[in-house]
């Protein structure tokens, strides 16, 4: 029995050899590797860049409400401090933080109202904390108010 020789087509192409007939489906990709490579990194720089973004805008927002909340205890701390106090001249407290730049001052505003016979009622206040932001381009203030009676 007689084997037959092979397909010039069916044997693969190496290097060092002379090139033989290929048909396209068996031909290597010239220059696509390249392009595809080109392409992929492309993807992968985009969606690189998309995630630092979105890494940057999650700690900017993490970072504005830990302010928020240190804002937020220092007006209720003075609120509290200020109420303490049995004078209304004691109840002005100025104070400021240096390492978060922020001054908390308090402000003592009298009421006016009438009571269900129509007489004034003397001695009610809105006792009012005021935060101030000394350092950001465009300044912040925060307040916090609580009803005082001190006749």
């Amino acid at each position: 029995m007689k084997i037959p020789a092979p397909c010039p087509s069916r044997q693969p192409v190496r290097s060092g050899q002379a090139r033989v007939w290929a048909p396209p489906w068996r031909r290597p990709a010239g220059g696509y590797v390249l392009l595809e490579i080109i392409i992929a990194l492309t993807v992968f720089a985009i969606s690189v860049s998309g995630l630092a973004s979105l890494l940057h805008s999650s700690m900017d927002s993490a970072n504005l409400l830990r302010r928020q909340g240190v804002v937020r205890r220092g007006l209720e701390s003075l609120l509290v401090e200020a109420k303490a106090k049995s004078k209304r001249e004691e109840m002005l407290i100025t104070y400021k933080d240096e390492g978060l730049g922020i001054e908390y001052s308090s402000e003592l505003e009298e009421l006016k109202w009438v009571n269900r016979r129509g007489m004034p009622v003397k001695g009610l206040y809105i006792l009012r904390a005021v935060a101030k932001d000394l350092r950001a381009s465009k300044p912040i203030n925060d307040t916090a108010e609580v009803y005082v009676y001190r006749p």
